[in-house]
């Protein structure tokens, strides 16, 4: 059964894309790109088996030409994070089953008091099953699901052995979180 766009053909894309346009000029191609992918039915189940399992997060492929990684997220129940950087990473969040709340953060202090930060909503937004958004490097944000969502997170390198940066809204802080060392 022909399934359409494939994770390989997503990869080859990514590549093209990445040595046209350069990143950040090429993410919204490689969006594009994802979006693709995302329409592919039998994704989830040629990659993880079925029935699809919930996990936290599974790599189901890294191009080690161009150092994209695509994760799926399979929950089960509903939550959400805390808004969070990805990093010296770039991300796209693409839905695939479901939708997911995305929220977009501005940082209101510029960053030379330790431990202080300020944030101010920018966008929150539905990021439909079937539809990604992109989130460059440095770019604050905070997700929401409901149950039963799986989405897919294509990163420019491995943020999982990366320091990112968590923030609390009440308290007005941020804080570095070491992911290598497990630190969410």
């Amino acid at each position: 059964m022909d399934t359409g766009y494939t994770l390989d053909r997503f990869f080859a894309d990514t590549r093209a894309t990445i040595k046209t346009k350069g990143i950040p000029s090429g993410l919204v191609e490689i969006r594009d790109h994802l979006e693709n992918l995302l329409r592919n039915p039998e994704l989830l189940k040629k990659h993880l088996g079925e029935p699809v399992p919930y996990k936290e997060r599974t790599t189901i492929g890294h191009d080690p030409e161009t150092d994209v990684h695509v994760l799926v997220h399979g929950r089960e129940k509903g939550g959400k994070s805390v808004p969070h950087d990805h990093g010296p990473c770039w991300v796209i969040y693409g839905n695939y089953k479901n939708p997911t709340r995305m929220r977009r953060w501005r940082r209101l202090d510029d960053g030379s008091k330790p431990g202080h930060a300020e944030l101010e909503l920018q966008r929150d937004f539905m990021n439909e099953a079937g539809h990604a958004a992109v989130f460059a490097v440095g770019d604050i944000h905070s997700i929401e699901y409901g149950d039963d969502t799986f989405f897919i997170r294509v990163t420019g390198g491995d943020v999982e052995s990366q320091k990112t940066l968590r923030f609390d809204l009440d308290k007005k802080s941020v804080q570095v979180a070491d992911r290598a060392q497990g630190q969410r």
